[in-house]
């Protein structure tokens, strides 16, 4: 895991003995770690501002 505030944020969540975290990545990206710091299958994206756009512009009209 190369992100520094991930790896932060997963010592903490071990010394408070949580199970798994969802951790943001990036701005638009997060992951499930588990207690071993390794990432898991669930990843979830949030829609870029252009696609929020569409999205509102289509669904009022």
């Amino acid at each position: 895991m190369k992100n520094r505030k991930a790896k932060i944020i997963v010592l903490r969540a071990l010394k408070n003995c949580y199970p798994s975290q969802w951790l943001n990545v990036s701005n638009r990206r997060m992951v499930l770690f588990t207690l071993g710091g390794v990432s898991r299958e669930g990843h979830q994206f949030k829609n870029s501002a252009a696609q929020n756009r569409w999205k509102n512009h289509a669904r009022f009209q």
